[in-house]
């Protein structure tokens, strides 16, 4: 049975969308009829004005364009936010006899004193480290791990990890979770990089979404301080002229001022969120959160972990594909692995360091709105962020990835820096010995 504030929530949801409509039908009434029409262009007797046709029809033609504006922004969120919500399918429970075979009770977890990370958000079902190295064997324990699904991660040279080297898991979803996928309790789906669940657009804001919701907000904004303007202006002649005010303008400045003042937070809020590459679930915590990255081996390194080498590598590491569990002693001993295997390494960030900040503002923006000055005004394209062609990374990643491998030695050997190390050498011994021929 659903919480009952998440009925509260969902049905709010229903309900504010056409609310908000019925604002737009009540205002463009407001500036056509009592604003336009009543007092500039066929002002009524009691006005004692003359008629200004010319400042009535520019007034009309911003006020539509604007307001069409905003209207299409809102369908073109409303339309993906009810068909590309950017949720993650759910798998299916695990049956009765694979519940048989695993203990009647789940472990116990231990109170940790250490800083928490922000991958343990969701921890898996079982608490066993995998593998502690490149030759290592899973733990055989009684615990059947869930290895379905893994093939998507581990086939990216970056991904975001728990301790032990497994993606994130959802318990509710029975799944592994992608990076950035947070589990929303009011649609009780796991969804892609969600933002937050807004009533105001009728459900959960997320990465295909974003991009239309900041330009929502910020032509909401725009539209509010025109209908603030020009009805603040007017009101305060009507008052001047008559000695009272017209009831729909007096209306139309509280609605502007209230729904005004909620989108200029919007916008603020949702374009330093672009520019730091962030979601408003990871701002939460992002001066301490601790990311933990599995980051791809590469091959010239393998023959470097291997059991008869002397080199101790400073990572733990994990080799996927992750051999069936559990395994009988005779299973274990004829287990064969896959020829092709993928090792990574287990890293973590430091406290409140961002792996998907590209380093500059206007970079984490374009993987937002979009690489052209089009995309960015025009709800027309995804965010780029939303594509899923590149097979790296679910995300693309920053400059603290690339320090992560620096500091690794996982980046590949360059070439150019030993030559350049010896032709200084040769330069510094080619000054020594000409000054001392100089001396001589």
């Amino acid at each position: 049975m659903a919480r009952p504030d998440r009925r509260v929530n969902l049905a709010v949801a229903r309900t504010i969308p056409p609310f908000l409509l019925c604002v737009c039908v009540y205002a463009c009434y407001i500036v056509t009829k009592p604003l336009c029409i009543d007092y500039l262009i066929r002002p009524l007797p009691k006005y004692s004005r003359g008629s200004r046709v010319g400042a009535g029809i520019a007034i009309l033609v911003i006020f539509y364009i604007l307001i069409v504006v905003v209207i299409i922004t809102y369908l073109r969120l409303l339309y993906n936010i009810t068909r590309n919500p950017g949720f993650l399918p759910r798998s299916s429970p695990p049956t009765k006899e694979q519940q048989e075979t695993e203990p009647s009770e789940r472990p116990q977890r231990r109170k940790r004193k250490h800083r928490r990370t922000r991958t343990a958000e969701k921890p898996d079902k079982t608490d066993i480290d995998i593998e502690r190295g490149a030759d290592g064997n899973a733990d055989g324990g009684a615990i059947p791990l869930d290895i379905t699904g893994l093939e998507s991660f581990y086939t990216k040279d970056v991904f975001v990890c728990q301790e032990d080297g497994r993606p994130l898991y959802c318990s509710t979803c029975c799944r592994y979770k992608p990076d950035r996928a947070h589990h929303c309790r009011e649609v009780d789906r796991c969804v892609l990089k969600m933002d937050h669940f807004c009533p105001w657009v009728g459900g959960v804001v997320s990465e295909t979404s974003f991009k239309f919701f900041i330009q929502f907000v910020f032509y909401t904004l725009i539209f509010c301080g025109f209908s603030l303007i020009i009805c603040a202006t007017f009101t305060a002649e009507i008052i001047q002229d008559t000695g009272g005010a017209n009831v729909h303008l007096a209306i139309g400045i509280g609605l502007s001022s209230l729904f005004g003042l909620f989108s200029f937070g919007m916008t603020i809020s949702s374009l330093q969120l672009a520019m730091w590459n962030l979601s408003t679930i990871e701002n939460l915590n992002r001066w301490s959160a601790v990311w933990t990255l599995a980051i791809r081996v590469p091959d010239r390194m393998l023959a470097r972990l291997g059991p008869e080498s002397r080199w101790a590598p400073t990572f733990r590491t994990i080799t996927y594909p992750l051999p069936p569990v559990p395994l009988s002693p005779e299973a274990a001993r004829d287990y064969q692995p896959p020829e092709k295997q993928h090792v990574f390494a287990i890293l973590q960030t430091l406290p409140g360091e961002n792996p998907f900040d590209l380093g500059s503002p206007f970079k984490n923006l374009q993987q937002v709105l979009g690489y052209s000055i089009i995309d960015w005004f025009l709800p027309l394209k995804q965010s780029p962020c939303a594509d899923r062609t590149t097979g790296d990374s679910f995300y693309e990643l920053g400059p603290v990835v690339s320090r992560l491998k620096k500091e690794a030695g996982l980046n590949p050997p360059s070439e150019s820096q030993p030559t350049t190390q010896n032709d200084t050498e040769r330069k510094h011994k080619r000054r020594r010995s000409s000054h001392r021929q100089s001396q001589e």
